[in-house]
């Protein structure tokens, strides 16, 4: 019985004394960052255009090299998905000031009206466009 309790006596007092020495040999330091990927991004210009995602590491100095530039970090404009998507006037109502929001953005081929995410204005845009409306708002 005194053997365990004179083991435990020197197990405990060698703990603490490691734990008080504390590091050697200078500061250490871990740099936080994480790695991203998910969302879009676009860019396009001179006959060509750049779609992508891939891990990336979050805001930083913009990197450069000749005439190309590419900024890593937050993407502006990119949200979670709407409650209501064919809710477009964000009133929480659907009716015909939503339909007419919808035609006219489609008619100007804006963003919103491009139900589909193709990239391109047609019928499968009107279609998921009027699928939603008769969904309706949760």
């Amino acid at each position: 019985m005194k053997i365990n309790a004179v083991s435990m006596l020197c197990s405990l007092a060698m703990c603490s004394a490691a734990a008080l020495a504390g590091p050697s040999g200078g500061g250490f330091e871990i740099t936080w960052y994480t790695i991203d990927a998910g969302g879009t991004m676009n860019s396009s210009g001179d006959g060509f255009e750049l779609s992508g995602t891939i891990g990336q590491p979050d805001a930083g100095p913009v990197m450069t090299g000749g005439q190309f530039s590419l900024a890593g970090g937050f993407w502006p404009g990119v949200d979670n998905a709407p409650a209501c998507p064919a809710d477009l006037t964000g009133d929480g109502m659907l009716n015909f000031f939503d339909v007419s929001a919808f035609l006219s953005a489609f008619g100007a081929m804006e963003p919103i009206a491009d139900f589909t995410g193709d990239g391109m204005y047609n019928f499968f845009d009107v279609s998921a466009f009027l699928s939603a409306f008769a969904n309706g708002c949760p």
